[in-house]
């Protein structure tokens, strides 16, 4: 099962014991639990397989064993026991928004809604035909509303509908390079998974600092993209835009704006956690500011205000702690070490620390196994002159194994070296150092797919997986760390070949293989192609805890996708990845070093 479907059914439980009335802890576990594996860029199914379940924030011993169940016998018994006597026709509605186990219950309940194959239609015939607003609890406004849920349910606004990372950004920049066109606008920064740069995004939520709240709304909702407005209110509004995504707003006042950016940034569990750190200090935290709980007699209670969340962190005694670590992965314990003077919270790799990238493929038909690049060398050149690198590799495909005896490959290699080292010679006003490389493809044997006399022609190769996904977890693992097994193949790239969205990663012991690439200088890539975001910010940070050195790669195919660099250095982040764990934040003669270094 994948994640998704593991949340889902986690979801279901908790409606269930809702429904039936079980006390809110074991609500709020199976919920957390639901909320962690559906976010978690690592499937739980390979975490049960390398027994480290429990390592998953919110799963704890008995949730654990359910789905060690699951995944041994496709099914729990005790679950089954949860669900007996509910309708199922109830389960489906709850992917709806707006939509919560008793509403959904009370609906099928009083309409007879016996199919949970038809269910929406079902339901939104009745709603059409005026049988809701009848129902106690409902009315014409509630009918009305259930409509308009359906009808956005239907052209793609699901729960479980999440886009990856940079499409989300994307949607995002354009919407706060708007409202900042507007002169009411303080500050705008982006909310929730978002901010923090989870690798998939669910709705896009944005914060405003503003005096004129009713202005910067009323703008807001003018956004000139297609779009129809879902709802208004005095603190904020919300938007479809015509692709079935939703954008959220929310105002506040410069003087709250630091506390509501906190409130609405950190994963549930880092809130959770923060809150109840906060009252053990007798404060109670809100999105509007910090409120002592004892009062001086006779007068009420003041909300401390603050601008900024640094100013808002260190009024509860922690230094301000990144947006991509708020996930309750113990950044609050190591923010308090940091606090007392010790080791605690990493200084992350930044962007501005990159100085090249190994992972782009240039325009040379050098007849590939797989897609070509489109950009010429020399533009790949002034781009990266341009985002300040000192070197860049270039790694298009190899040639087609299929197609070519070794020496035909041998000539395309040779021929390929010659000229883009001509085209260096040309170029000398670009002060940026090229590694003539290539990503070579681990065959199902292990073997790479490239003549040996072929890497005289080559500084170093990425190797990665194109094929052959659905081999045993044994065998995958004996298959890379063949292929990795080579001198000059010292990086390997999207590492567990997931696509997001579309492909699961192939099973790989991740413990074997970070052990082997620790122990022969060997590194690991963090693709930063949007639909691999590849290395997952949880191996990253498993990598780092085994001492294996990373590389941030665009796998870039084109040279304005080398501007992406930004989306894995957000995954490195996330990750508790510093400058020193990333090898393309060397200046060039360190790099050089570790590159042409062979064993």
């Amino acid at each position: 099962m994948t994640n998704q479907e593991i949340a889902k059914l986690l979801k279901q439980v908790a409606a269930a014991y809702i429904l039936k009335g079980e006390n809110r802890f074991k609500i709020i576990a199976y919920e957390r639990a639901a909320d962690t594996i559906e976010k978690s860029t690592v499937e739980a199914k390979d975490l049960w397989e390398d027994g480290k379940l429990g390592s998953l924030p919110g799963v704890g011993a008995s949730i654990a064993g359910h789905l060690d169940e699951l995944f041994r016998t496709g099914k729990v018994k005790h679950f089954e026991e949860i669900f007996k006597g509910l309708p199922q026709a109830v389960f489906p509605l709850l992917s709806v928004p707006g939509f919560g186990p008793k509403k959904a219950y009370k609906l099928v309940h009083e309409l007879k809604l016996g199919s949970p194959g038809t269910v929406f239609d079902d339901l939104f015939k009745a709603a059409k035909g005026g049988k809701i607003a009848s129902i106690e609890g409902f009315g014409e406004r509630s009918q009305q509303e259930i409509i308009e849920a359906l009808e956005r349910f239907k052209k793609g606004q699901i729960k479980e509908n999440r886009m990856p990372l940079p499409y989300a950004y994307a949607i995002a920049a354009d919407v706060i390079n708007y409202l900042k066109k507007n002169k009411a606008t303080r500050k705008v920064e982006s909310l929730g998974s978002l901010r923090r740069m989870v690798a998939t995004i669910g709705d896009i939520d944005i914060a405003v600092s503003t005096e004129k709240p009713d202005e910067l709304i009323n703008w807001f909702l003018r956004y000139p993209k297609p779009h129809t407005i879902v709802e208004k209110g005095p603190s904020g509004a919300t938007i479809l835009l015509e692709s079935g995504r939703q954008v959220d707003l929310r105002v506040q006042h410069p003087a709250k704006f630091g506390a509501m950016l906190q409130y609405f940034t950190g994963s549930k569990h880092h809130n959770i956690k923060l809150r109840e750190f906060a009252l053990k200090q007798g404060l109670s935290l809100s999105e509007y500011g910090i409120k002592p709980l004892t009062k001086i007699k006779n007068e009420k209670s003041k909300i401390y205000e603050y601008p900024t969340e640094e100013e808002f962190y260190k009024a509860i005694g922690l230094p301000w702690i990144p947006p991509e670590l708020r996930e309750d992965t113990g950044e609050i314990e190591a923010a308090l070490r940091t606090a007392s003077g010790k080791p605690g919270l990493p200084h992350l790799v930044e962007l501005r620390n990159i100085k090249g990238d190994f992972h782009i493929h240039s325009d040379y038909n050098l007849e590939p196994s797989h897609d070509l690049g489109h950009s010429p060398l020399k533009e790949i050149l002034a781009n990266a002159s341009g985002l300040g690198y000192e070197y860049i590799g270039i790694s298009d495909h190899n040639p087609s194994i299929t197609n070519h005896s070794s020496e035909q490959i041998l000539s395309i290699l040779k021929r390929r070296k010659a000229y883009f080292e001509q085209i260096m010679k040309s170029t000398k006003s670009v002060r940026v150092n090229l590694f003539i490389m290539l990503e070579v493809d681990i065959q199902p044997d292990g073997k790479l797919a490239l003549p040996k006399e072929a890497f005289s022609f080559l500084d170093a190769v990425i190797v990665s997986v194109h094929s052959s996904f659905n081999m045993d977890r044994k065998k995958m693992t004996e298959r890379i760390l063949s292929g990795l097994s080579y001198p000059k193949a010292k990086i390997l790239g999207h590492p567990s070949g997931r696509l997001l969205g579309k492909r699961e990663g192939y099973e790989v012991d991740w413990t074997k293989l970070f052990k082997f690439c620790r122990e022969n200088h060997k590194a690991i890539e963090i693709n930063a192609y949007p639909d691999r975001l590849d290395l997952s910010d949880t191996l990253v940070h498993e990598a780092i805890r085994e001492k294996v050195k990373l590389v941030i790669g665009t796998d870039s195919h084109e040279a304005v996708q080398m501007n992406q660099m930004q989306y894995g250095v957000s995954v490195a982040r996330r990750g508790w990845a510093q400058r020193c764990d990333i090898l393309n934040t060397l200046p060039y003669n360190k790099l050089k070093g570790w590159l042409l270094s062979y064993k």
